[in-house]
């Protein structure tokens, strides 16, 4: 009886050392996350913060921070993956590519300015098509310098609904026509937003993204036919 008492009380004394030995790594993982959480947000020792706490704050904190990151990372993709043509784009054939050295070729800058939209807008609108020239100058997308030939302009001006004859005509925004004509900028809008001709770029999937572009040709036909409502 007494060497069967014995063995049990050996093998308890055991396995308490194994469980105590095991444990120490936690234990010493705690204490150190203790001590950083406590530092992190300037608790005191004596405020009677456990480390679990501690532990909840930081991941709350992180958890956060992570979806504020995926938000930005969201909104700064949603133009680009949202850019909406009117008209799907025809595919550039052979012949049209071989004769489109030769071309005019206008700059981002350029069919921003005759277009009355910004640069970005423009260049969402010319990145993806297979008949402009790309020329990157570094590992980075943003390096790269953008050249659209005159045809591959006329198509992208009629995929988002504009006339190939007027792709080169100055174009109005809203803003611009309402200064013009003394009248409100919806009121612009309500006018031309079914007028064949208006470019409709839309940045985003609300209808109240869409970006309008008015050529010269279409403006005066709009107010040709105010006059003779008049």
């Amino acid at each position: 009886m007494a060497s069967s008492s014995s063995t049990a009380a050996a093998s308890q004394a055991c396995s308490r050392a194994t469980g105590t030995a095991a444990s120490r790594p936690f234990q010493v993982a705690n204490r150190f996350l203790t001590r950083f959480c406590r530092q992190l947000f300037d608790i005191d020792e004596e405020s009677g913060c456990l480390a679990e706490h501690c532990v909840l704050f930081s991941l709350l904190a992180i958890t956060i921070w992570a979806g504020m990151l995926s938000g930005l990372l969201a909104c700064r993709g949603a133009l680009s993956a949202g850019l909406i043509p009117v008209i799907e784009s025809a595919p550039v054939n052979n012949q049209s590519a071989d004769c489109a050295y030769k071309e005019q070729h206008y700059r981002l800058a350029d069919l921003s300015e005759l277009w009355a939209l910004s640069r970005e807008t423009v260049r969402l609108m010319v990145k993806d098509d297979p008949g402009v020239a790309k020329i990157r100058f570094g590992r980075k997308k943003s390096h790269t310098t953008y050249t659209v030939p005159e045809s591959a302009a006329k198509r992208i001006h009629a995929a988002f609904g504009g006339l190939d004859t007027a792709f080169d005509e100055q174009h109005h925004r809203i803003g611009d026509l309402a200064g013009l004509w003394h009248i409100g900028r919806e009121t612009v809008r309500l006018l031309i937003k079914d007028e064949p001709g208006v470019m409709k770029v839309r940045l985003g999937r609300k209808k109240s993204h869409t970006r309008y572009s008015v050529p010269e040709s279409v403006a005066r036909r709009i107010h040709n036919r105010l006059l003779c409502a008049a």
